[in-house]
């Protein structure tokens, strides 16, 4: 069993104890077993797992990212005592207290600067949402469905030169939703990734929030954003 800490600078925010084959989510909603209501924190934001050991740092689709050692990362990033990481305004660190010397699991919004806009939920008991058992990482790229109608919500690309996106039920994922093209966009494989090439719609294709006209390579933790669906790249 390991022990982490949560810190807003200088101040402790919650100690918390992961065992093994366990993950621990953290964000501002109400199902992560941490929760910590900050305009900087995403709704589900970063989890924390223990498999075989390793400890791996994974990205939940948050908007202002997690980074491991200044680089942005995504799914199961292995991570040791001696890296720094951080998300929104926070960093995620081994322990060093003492068990016999925990400070509280929260702390209140008055002890924290204003500026910060924190108030941190506390928890009586374990979370109210069980910790759920580690999954290995996926093999080869797929996309994952995050928000929206859509099927598959998860789809393998090894092994396919071209992944076809929109409406039509020849698609390779079939999208619902108004002004959604029968053919949205494709995924093409090439020779350096998947490129992804936007078709004629009322409704945009957007990568990162940016609204795309021309096909644009995808990178690992790319947000694909069309009408209400959000789908990611990993």
């Amino acid at each position: 069993m390991g022990n982490w800490t949560i810190m807003l600078r200088d101040k402790v925010i919650k100690h918390f104890s992961l065992s093994e084959g366990e993950v621990v989510s953290i964000g501002r909603g109400q199902d992560c077993n941490i929760t910590i209501d900050n305009t900087a924190i995403s709704r589900q934001h970063v989890s924390l797992a223990l498999n075989g050991g390793i400890y791996f740092v994974s990205d939940l689709g948050s908007t202002n990212g997690t980074f491991v050692n200044g680089k942005r990362v995504s799914k199961d990033e292995p991570v040791s005592e001696n890296d720094n990481i951080e998300f929104g305004k926070f960093t995620l660190s081994i322990s060093q207290e003492d068990e016999n010397n925990k400070v509280s699991s929260s702390v209140s919004a008055d002890t924290l600067d204003m500026d910060d806009e924190t108030v941190f939920v506390s928890k009586k008991h374990a979370p109210a949402s069980p910790a759920k058992r580690f999954k290995p990482r996926k093999a080869g790229p797929y996309l994952k469905v995050l928000q929206g109608n859509a099927s598959p919500t998860e789809l393998a690309l090894e092994g396919k030169s071209s992944i076809k996106i929109g409406k039509d039920s020849s698609c390779d994922l079939i999208l619902s939703g108004w002004l959604i093209a029968q053919a949205q966009c494709y995924i093409i494989k090439r020779d350096k990734g998947y490129y992804l090439v936007p078709q004629k719609s009322w409704a945009g294709t957007f990568i990162n929030d940016t609204k795309i006209s021309s096909e644009r390579m995808l990178r690992t933790g790319d947000i694909i954003k069309i009408r209400q669906l959000i789908i990611r790249f990993e």
